[in-house]
């Protein structure tokens, strides 16, 4: 598949593999996703996005009610990317296949999660 604009600067990529951990640091704790995307066109050419669930208090501004919003704010959870030291950033990568391109990126998640935590990942918890 491709889409031809002069707007369109990359490939279409579509979603192969979803994977997600809960990740415990300091007392609290994140779901952490990976997704794997691969090029409709290159079975070789992936990208990946690593979320991170959040927390966020948000204030809705409508309805309002004599010009202030009439709802109290109230917390949600909101995945955003993450962009951390060892992981993401996976832009456009070369692997033989998804689970391959998944290897990738869990590899460089196990080296962040050593570093962090001091602790070493063992081959029996580590993604195959």
């Amino acid at each position: 598949m491709k889409i031809i604009h002069s707007a369109i600067t990359s490939p279409v990529f579509e979603l192969v593999k979803t994977v997600e951990v809960d990740l415990a640091l300091c007392d609290e704790t994140w779901p952490t996703r990976f997704e794997i995307m691969r090029d409709t066109e290159r079975q070789d050419f992936f990208r990946c996005h690593v979320w991170q669930l959040e927390s966020f208090r948000i204030q809705s501004t409508f309805p309002q009610s004599g010009g202030t919003p009439a709802h109290l704010p109230s917390d949600h959870g909101i995945f955003v990317e993450w962009e951390g030291r060892n992981v993401g950033g996976y832009k456009d990568f070369v692997a033989a296949d998804a689970e391959a391109a998944l290897r990738i990126v869990i590899e460089d998640f196990r080296e962040f999660l050593e570093h962090t935590t001091q602790e070493k990942v063992a081959e029996a918890e580590s993604v195959q």
